[in-house]
């Protein structure tokens, strides 16, 4: 039998460098106006969206754990879903830190270029109403619903509308501590 050999991976080429360093397009830049925190601006936002993906990530893995019927207290299910979360907690920790590098930008500096950037907002983040959704906020739940939805491009209403529509990790959770063992014992612990 022949030997395969790895394949040569390059670390630009994997990480697809090109594509995510010619991604920050300030509008300033295209209007001929000085602003020179619309880059920061731009790639605090991006950063949110990538930990956003890799949140879903996460969520996905555990959400398809407790998709099972029966779940083995002895398999390394419960303790991936664990470490899971753990990350996501982590990366909800990083996301509050950079809200501090943002703050390095004054308002004054933000409104040099504000006004290019409208209607857009961080509340179209589509990635972020999913992670919502895929934790079990629903849109009966949400204040302002007739806003919610209102600045969406269709395809993205419907994105949202499918991730409600899944069941929520919290809802799989309530499933499946429900179905556990230990929460039909009576108080005295024994099994009749």
């Amino acid at each position: 039998m022949e030997e395969v050999k790895p394949k040569s991976v390059y670390y630009s080429d994997y990480l697809q460098l090109d594509k995510i360093l010619d991604a920050q397009l300030p509008e300033s830049q295209k209007a001929g106006v000085q602003a020179d925190d619309e880059m920061l601006f731009i790639i605090i936002h991006q950063t949110y969206e990538l930990w956003f993906k890799q949140i879903l990530h996460e969520l996905g893995i555990a959400q398809r754990v407790f998709q099972q019927s029966n779940i083995n207290d002895n398999s390394p299910d419960l303790p991936n879903v664990v470490h899971r979360l753990n990350r996501v907690s982590e990366i909800l920790e990083v996301l509050i830190d950079q809200m501090f590098v943002l703050e390095t930008m004054t308002p004054l500096d933000f409104l040099d270029f504000r006004n290019l950037l409208r209607p857009a907002s961080g509340f179209q983040s589509i990635q972020f109403k999913i992670v919502e959704a895929s934790l079990g906020l629903r849109y009966k739940q949400r204040f302002g619903q007739q806003y919610y939805l209102s600045q969406l491009r269709p395809e993205d209403v419907e994105r949202v509308k499918k991730a409600e529509e899944s069941t929520s990790l919290i809802e799989l959770i309530n499933t499946w501590l429900e179905r556990c063992l230990i929460l039909k014992m009576p108080l005295d612990g024994k099994l009749s």
